[in-house]
């Protein structure tokens, strides 16, 4: 009888020890915007060529094909989210005009973690191999 409530005070107490021990990440969704690929967003380029450097647009406008949406939101482990959108607007396929929202200049640490082994950094829209040290 002793040793069974030995035993289950040993449970407790180690439950109670790990309880605080909950690992949490952050959480990015959306396009990745970073201050140097607004920055290369120059007013006469052409959708294909923002397109290689925003990558694809998160929301096409159903209503008016001229605009692209890229959002991005990181919740990180501490409870801090960060927001960021950028709106660009077309006209006969150039680009015309540039919305920023949110902090720009915002850490992105949640990338920085995904990072190839090399430091290199990876392009929107490229494709990473394994061999490349991608770790996909």
């Amino acid at each position: 009888m002793q040793n069974t409530f030995r035993l289950v005070a040993f449970c407790c107490f180690i439950s109670i020890l790990t309880a605080g021990c909950v690992y949490k990440r952050d959480l990015p969704q959306g396009n990745l915007i970073t201050p140097d690929m607004v920055s290369r967003l120059q007013p006469g380029m052409s959708r294909q060529q923002v397109q290689q450097v925003m990558g694809s647009p998160l929301l096409d406008d159903p209503f008016d094909a001229s605009v692209w949406d890229y959002v991005y939101r990181l919740k990180t482990a501490e409870g801090e989210v960060i927001r960021k959108r950028v709106t660009l607007n077309f006209d006969n396929n150039q680009l015309a005009g540039i919305e920023k929202s949110g902090n720009i200049d915002a850490s992105e640490r949640a990338s920085d973690k995904g990072a190839p082994a090399s430091g290199a950094a990876i392009q929107p829209g490229e494709v990473v191999s394994p061999d490349q040290g991608g770790g996909y």
